[in-house]
């Protein structure tokens, strides 16, 4: 049996809700920050987007970027 994405993401968000539903402060709010550079992609275990991490936890810090680099 196939399952739309939409019913199978409508179904997991009942499961998993709070028990007074979700509000706007649940939300995550995390952005990429204009100026800053960040891992996109990575090896296993790595802090990059591509495995889950937040932008925060994904941010290059300027000793880990590549001198010859263009930002």
């Amino acid at each position: 049996m196939k399952t739309k994405l939409r019913t199978l993401i409508k179904d997991l968000n009942a499961k998993n809700a709070p028990p007074d539903g979700w509000s706007p402060k649940d939300r995550v709010q995390d952005k990429p920050e204009a100026g800053k550079v960040y891992a996109l992609t990575g090896g296993p275990g790595s802090r990059c987007i591509a495995n889950g991490n937040s932008w925060k936890e994904s941010e290059v810090s300027p000793e880990q970027q590549d001198p010859g680099e263009a930002t």
